[in-house]
């Protein structure tokens, strides 16, 4: 009866063991966090557009934006010069800070919705072309 308790035993011991280096494992793969974004005082708004043939241009956005395509399709160019298609019932999620360019061609429905500081403004245009 002993013999069969010391497994258990060890067994126990080698459970607790590996779901011990599992947990350091994940644990060790943050190598660095940066919060860039702390506030209380938010400002929420959301912006409903209907357009035709639309360009918005290189612009940022200092705080997050979600783009939900309604009708047509937008090209989104963010993080590279390979344009993201966004259909009718599909959303993007712009990263902030990062520059992003919209276009369409033929008529184009969409909402975006922001969320940011409340004393910043919700686009900021790029005074360059990023991509040519």
């Amino acid at each position: 009866m002993s013999v069969l308790r010391s497994k258990r035993m060890i067994v126990l011991l080698a459970v607790v063991l590996v779901a011990a280096v599992g947990a350091a494992v994940g644990i060790s793969a943050v190598v660095s966090r940066t919060v860039t974004a702390d506030f209380t005082n938010v400002h929420f708004q959301v912006v409903h557009t209907i357009a035709n043939d639309f360009d918005s241009g290189w612009h940022h956005h200092p705080g997050l934006a979600i783009v939900q395509v309604q009708q047509g399709s937008l090209q989104i160019t963010q993080g590279s010069c390979t344009p993201k298609t966004v259909s009718a019932g599909e959303t993007s999620i712009e990263i902030p800070y990062v520059p992003v360019r919209a276009v369409a061609t033929g008529p184009v429905e969409w909402t975006t919705t922001f969320l940011l500081r409340y004393e910043e403004p919700v686009t900021i245009p790029e005074t360059i072309n990023l991509c040519p």
